[in-house]
């Protein structure tokens, strides 16, 4: 039995879970307890939410919604809206099946994300269902009807026929394991400033030290809602957002943040997402990075072409053209490990700045030379060429800023401005010799003990990088952060000899 309950909006803020507020007298009609899971229903609108039980906050009858619910989900506001206890669902069974080694049929995987996205499973739930994609792992036909599924559970959108791009979407996305995300916010810029249309969505950190939503979010606002996102792209031909603020496979962030919470990510996981989010964009062509090296997520060279293969099989699948781009990695992309230092890197190559990273440059432009070249936007043989063109030339840091301000950022920031933490300590060589690598994980630990991503201004800046020659003693990083106890941890994290490659 449940209630019909009038909604009111609530000036609270729950983070990611959806909360209402419930007197305690309607609960005991329904038998709902503090804390339970409640079905919330208006017309079209269906979702699962959490109960706080209150004698004050709301009267016999009401119902009280916290911000997110109205805000991102759009539960309506001064509404009759029908509350009750969840109806039990077929999503654990499926999970148990496939714990105990079975294969689970298209409905049951559709089911699973769905009520994932739904926020119907609670996270152990999700954890178990995550559990499975390490043992015993899922089919190819698995593989395509969890896309399918994950895309399915949350907002499709269309930006086809924008700026006269015709039905050409354009796209890139990285598996991760690297240290540095400048690679995103450059190629972005070069491409839409060529009039290619580029809605990109980035994640937050989940393994790395951050995510490219992380670094963005210093320099302009990530977090935008469906129409600003239309409008922006149909101004500038591009975006930069976090795909978390658009409801976009909600299933998919759900399970992220399970992984985020145990540091772990596997790949056929890693396949389903990308490809799911790209699908929800409408994006048409796409290009995926696959970076290889010591202690990166690919450490054998001969795991790139299995991967690559199976991007390209699963975006077929789903209609999206698909290119792939297998480079090695011996150490951080760029000068910069941490949000402010990495984006502060990005902004230097748009800038063209002396001192900027030719390494993590070169990186992007060989990414754009393939999607202009791919996209018709240069002949073949002549993509590099334009988008140098489009570097030296000032467009590309025009068109970053365009996006950017788009996007509410109230003014262009020079690079030599961005705030980083005003705490520092030096890393000296332990040996003189030529730097070979640099430990991708040993950077991550670092970063994150100094406080990274949630402390912006925090990092790591390599004065010393892939290549260089150097003395005993010489400085070949500094240490940034705003605390003495954070500066301390990272300290004593940053074991030289055995994060530093020197012969």
């Amino acid at each position: 039995m449940g209630l019909y309950l009038k909604s009111k909006k609530l000036d609270l803020e729950g983070g990611k879970d959806l909360y209402v507020v419930l007197n305690k007298i309607d609960a005991e009609k329904i038998g709902l307890q503090d804390g339970d899971t409640a079905f919330l229903g208006y017309r079209d609108t269906e979702m699962y939410v959490k109960i706080i039980l209150t004698d004050e906050k709301v009267r016999e009858g009401e119902i009280g919604l916290y911000e997110e619910l109205v805000d991102e989900r759009f539960a309506p506001v001064n509404r009759k809206v029908f509350l009750d206890i969840p109806k039990p669902t077929k999503s654990l069974e499926a999970i148990r099946k496939k714990m105990e080694g079975g294969k689970l049929t298209e409905d049951e995987l559709v089911t699973i994300m769905e009520d994932i996205g739904s926020r119907k499973l609670r996270e152990t739930e999700v954890a178990f269902f995550v559990g499975t994609f390490f043992n015993p792992g899922f089919s190819e036909d698995e593989i395509y009807w969890m896309t399918k599924g994950m895309t399915q559970s949350g907002k499709q959108l269309d930006f086809k026929d924008i700026k006269g791009n015709g039905d050409m979407v354009v796209d890139k996305h990285s598996i991760g394991g690297t240290v540095g995300k400048g690679v995103t916010p450059i190629l972005i810029s070069i491409l839409a400033a060529n009039d290619l249309v580029c809605p990109n969505t980035s994640t937050r950190a989940i393994t790395s030290a951050a995510g490219t939503s992380d670094i963005l979010e210093v320099v302009m606002p990530v977090s935008i809602k469906e129409k600003q996102v239309y409008e922006v792209v149909k101004k500038t031909g591009a975006c930069l957002i976090w795909g978390g603020s658009l409801y976009l496979a909600p299933a998919d962030d759900e399970i992220i943040n399970v992984e985020r919470s145990l540091r772990i990510q596997e790949f056929q996981k890693v396949l389903v997402s990308i490809v799911a989010k790209k699908l929800a964009m409408g994006v048409t062509h796409v290009l995926i990075d696959l970076p290889y090296g010591k202690n990166t997520k690919i450490e054998r060279p001969d795991d790139l072409d299995f991967l690559s293969k199976e991007f390209k099989e699963l975006f077929a699948k789903v209609g999206i053209k698909c290119f792939t781009i297998k480079r090695q990695i011996k150490g951080p992309e760029g000068n910069g490990v941490g949000p402010a230092l990495e984006i502060r890197e990005a902004i230097k190559i748009l800038e063209q700045r002396e001192d900027r990273s030719k390494s993590l440059e070169d990186t992007v432009v060989d990414m754009a030379t393939i999607l202009l070249e791919e996209c018709g936007k240069a002949k073949k043989g002549q993509g590099e060429k334009l988008a140098r063109e489009t570097l030296t030339s000032g467009k590309a840091l025009d068109k970053f800023w365009e996006i950017a301000i788009a996007q509410g950022q109230k003014a262009p920031i020079k690079s030599e401005d961005i705030k980083i933490g005003n705490l520092t300590s030096e890393i000296v060589a332990h040996k003189s010799g030529k730097i070979m690598s640099i430990n991708t994980r040993g950077m991550v630990d670092i970063a994150r003990a100094l406080g990274t991503p949630k402390i912006k201004e925090a990092g790591i800046y390599f004065d010393k990088n892939i290549g260089d020659v150097v003395e005993r003693g010489d400085v070949i990083a500094t240490l940034y952060s705003v605390t003495e106890s954070r500066l301390n941890l990272g300290k004593e994290v940053a074991n030289v000899e055995e994060n530093w490659d020197i012969v």
